[in-house]
């Protein structure tokens, strides 16, 4: 028998190590698949041929007719921008007109390209939603180019035919220029368009322009000198307003500082309300729920440990930029960098519940793959003296960051398990962990790859192409931006663990008084559905304050009607608790099938203006807040969630522009939107559910305006703020606010309908039983009633529109001359 037994605890333990040698393997493979790849395609990007682009010559100039129009946007835009637009119309007999007509990706088409457009330096980020394009009309070559900056920075450069000069503290230059060949034998339109106010202190040169109108100046020349390869064809000083200014204040190091200061602190303040909360929620969690707790609690920590990281990282990079060229290597911060992320990320997993194998085996890779970047990392261009460990690098960078990704995911997965799932305990092992984190990890890099070469081809359109080294450098500072770009998928799961907390709490005290119902609730609230930030010429306030003021405010803002007085003295609550529910219920479906309008029956021990009915849907479909929370949360689920994310994902990939550069990651982006997009419904759903027996009104309908008001204040609020400071106003915010409020209306019915169903007899109510039972039984004889009052607003309306009438005349009157003069002639005299 003991030998059996030991058999049998050897093939459990043989099968438990192939199994993890199996998971490890294919770990492994994966991570390796993924830098292999990565390291072809910059092998393949590098041996590509580099093809140049001739110049242009003199007497390849044509004779054109150019219009420019540089236009300053600053209200109803995000950020001020300036814009360049420009159409010339060229000969179709110029001998470069075919090159324009021909391959977009051939060097004589950016050649020609460049002889109108020019290809100036600039400090500016240039956005073009597409190429310059080419069109045939009544025998001319039609070129249109828009390309526009944000004014986010100060500097120095081009944008399309404008030269741009802006300096903190001085009025910004803006000229508008000929370029190449256009400056030789051109006709020339030009207009300056800014906000009045920008042009008031100016004097536009040259002065006078031919025309001229508030906001608006248009000069027109002639054929330009043919010796000049740049002319200055109007110059004008603007003074930007207060929003502008502080915008490119943003671009220096003090700014940035501010920034990304008072962002970051604004992300970490999140985690660390959360951890007030949790302090508070595990007073009342029994000695059992104490593993749960602490497990939310180190789990907080550790998201808020990645958020302060993230904010020394931005701090550091702000400061090194401030440097310029006196910063004498990158990579030596970046590496630094990476190892602060690294150490972060392996703290989050460990607190999630990642086991200590997976962790010991990542830090010998981890410490490899950054070593090997300190000794042979002499600089960010890979030039020098290490040129011949370029190799190395590239693969350090790429297995660093595959590393550290895979383990922010897998702290994810198991710190969800280990919340929801087994009660605070380390959760059992599953072996598609690991091979799931594996491949979406490979999914997140390879799309780094992607999007780097997305963007890199818009701006390929004009330079040229070749071996650019967009690969080169890809991976080495993707680490630098993994808190800011994580830090809100992170925050979901302090989120979750207030959920979890309070249904822990609900679970093992069902008589939990008002003010720890209404703390729960609060701290849902402010988990999931609140706006966290308002942003105000960039800086991100705390308008979650506001919020949770308000729906603190609305939730007291009356009575609850277990709270109402009885005649004999006491609350309707303690009269239900002491019937109990099954009593209540059974008076409510009594007085459901004798209601006859106006004049049913009312229960002798209630106030005159509380029904039996008006009990039961006081009390819920559950009777106890645990259960209205739970019905709650289940409800939520198709309207509100697959609802709300599925319309709102596919809005975001519908109005996709990938003909614009793309952030980093859209996977992260869109991840993002809809994990919040269902926290908050489920969270404002379980807030609502267990403090519905507090909540003031009769009707579930009623009972859902505090949340729905407290949820709408944020985006109206963010509405009027863009809109007073000159920013666009996007209506995205209030449409989703509406319907959230829609569907948290029609979740208060489906609770009201639940508690309905639930009175036995009463499980399909009849007209007349459900207008008795919402107070509206006498509804015809109101409409009635109010018919009259109508009809007399409307007839005195309509006589107010219709004016005074005309007088009319007695019967016996004898007509006037005028009018006998022009009577008909009828045949009586």
């Amino acid at each position: 028998m003991e030998k059996r037994t030991r058999r049998r605890r050897l093939s459990k333990r043989a099968r438990t190590t192939a199994i993890r040698w199996a998971i490890a393997l294919a770990v492994a493979t994966v991570g390796v698949a993924v830098v292999v790849t990565v390291e072809s395609l910059q092998q393949h990007e590098a041996a590509q041929a580099a093809e140049s682009t001739p110049d242009c010559t003199p007497d390849e100039f044509p004779r054109a007719t150019v219009t420019v129009r540089a236009a300053v946007e600053a209200d109803n835009v995000d950020y001020p921008r300036i814009s360049s637009d420009v159409v010339i119309h060229a000969p179709r007999m110029w001998n470069r007109a075919e090159d324009l007509l021909g391959d977009p990706d051939h060097s004589d088409y950016r050649s020609a390209l460049r002889c109108l457009l020019g290809a100036d330096q600039t400090d500016f980020p240039l956005y073009r939603s597409e190429p310059p394009a080419v069109t045939v009309s009544e025998g001319e070559v039609v070129i249109h180019d828009h390309v526009w900056t944000e004014l986010v920075q100060s500097g120095h450069g081009a944008v399309g035919m404008l030269d741009l000069d802006i300096e903190r503290g001085k009025p910004w230059r803006l000229a508008v220029v000929s370029r190449g060949g256009l400056s030789r034998s051109s006709s020339w339109n030009v207009t300056i368009a800014a906000p009045a106010h920008w042009l008031a202190s100016s004097v536009p040169q040259p002065w006078p322009p031919h025309d001229a109108k508030p906001g608006e100046m248009t000069w027109f020349y002639g054929t330009t000198s043919p010796t000049d390869d740049k002319v200055e064809l109007a110059v004008a000083e603007l003074t930007p307003d207060v929003r502008a200014t502080v915008y490119v204040w943003h671009g220096s190091t003090l700014g940035d500082l501010m920034v990304q200061g008072v962002d970051a602190v604004s992300a970490a303040a999140f985690p660390a309300v959360i951890l007030l909360f949790i302090r508070r929620i595990r007073r009342h969690l029994p000695d059992a729920g104490g593993k749960l707790a602490r497990r939310a609690r180190r789990l907080t920590v550790a998201v808020l440990i990645l958020q302060f990281a993230g904010l020394g990282i931005q701090i550091t990079r702000a400061i090194l930029a401030a440097q310029g060229d006196r910063v004498p290597d990158w990579s030596t911060a970046a590496w630094a960098a990476d190892i602060a992320v690294g150490l972060a990320v392996l703290v989050f997993a460990r607190c999630s519940g990642v086991r200590r194998r997976p962790l010991f085996a990542a830090v010998p890779v981890l410490l490899a793959t950054l070593a090997f970047g300190w000794v042979l990392g002499d600089n960010v261009a890979f030039t020098g003296r290490w040129e011949d460990y370029a190799l190395f690098l590239r693969l350090c960078e790429t297995a660093t960051v595959f590393v550290v990704i895979l383990f922010a995911v897998a702290g994810i997965v198991h710190a969800l398990r280990s919340l929801t799932r087994s009660n605070g305990k380390r959760p059992r092992r599953a072996w598609w962990v690991w091979p799931l984190t594996s491949v979406v990890t490979g999914a997140l890099v390879l799309e780094r790859v992607i999007t780097t070469w997305h963007n890199d081809s818009l701006q390929q359109w004009i330079n040229d192409p070749g071996p650019t080294g967009t690969l080169r450098g890809v991976f080495r500072f993707t680490l630098w931006g993994l808190p800011g770009a994580w830090q809100w998928i992170l925050a979901a799961l302090p989120a979750v663990a207030v959920y979890v907390l309070a249904r822990a709490v609900l679970q093992h005290n069902g008589d939990a008084d008002q003010s720890t119902l209404r703390y729960l609730s609060v701290a849902l609230f402010v988990a999931g559905p609140v706006m966290w930030s308002l942003t105000i010429y960039g800086f991100d306030l705390p308008f979650w304050l506001l919020g949770t003021l308000v729906y603190w405010r609305c939730c007291r803002a009356g009575t609850s009607v277990l709270d109402f007085a009885l005649p004999s003295g006491g609350r309707i609550r303690d009269y239900a608790a002491q019937q109990g529910d099954a009593a209540v219920r059974r008076d409510a479906t009594r007085w459901l099938k004798h209601t006859a309008g106006p004049a049913a029956p009312r229960h002798p021990k209630l106030p005159k203006q509380v029904t039996p009915v008006d009990v039961v849907l006081a009390l819920g479909p559950g009777s106890t807040p645990y259960q209205n929370m739970k019905t709650m949360v289940r409800f939520s689920w198709w309207p509100g969630v697959a609802v709300a994310v599925t319309v709102y994902f596919f809005r975001k990939i519908v109005s996709a522009d990938f003909s614009a550069a793309a952030p980093d990651s859209l996977i992260l982006q869109y991840t993002d939107d809809v994990v919040w997009t269902a926290a908050g419904w489920v969270l404002a759903a379980a807030a609502i559910g267990l403090y519905w027996q507090y909540l003031p009104g009769k009707r579930g309908y009623v009972k859902v305006l505090p949340l729905a008001v407290a949820n709408a204040i944020g985006p109206l609020c963010a509405f009027l703020a863009s809109k007073l400071t000159g920013g666009t106003g996007h209506l995205d915010g209030l449409v989703d606010a509406a319907v959230f409020t829609i569907i948290l209306l029609l979740l208060g019915l489906a609770m009201d309908i639940r508690t309905f169903r639930e009175l036995g007899a009463a499980r399909y109510l009849t007209l007349r039983q459900s207008m008795a039972a919402y107070g509206v039984s006498n509804l015809p004889s109101r409409i009635t009633a109010a018919l009259a009052p109508v009809s007399a607003v409307i007839a005195l309306v309509f006589t107010i529109i219709a004016g005074p009438q005309a007088e009319s005349k007695p019967a016996n009157q004898q007509p006037s001359p005028e009018t006998a003069q022009n009577k008909p002639n009828t045949g009586v005299k």
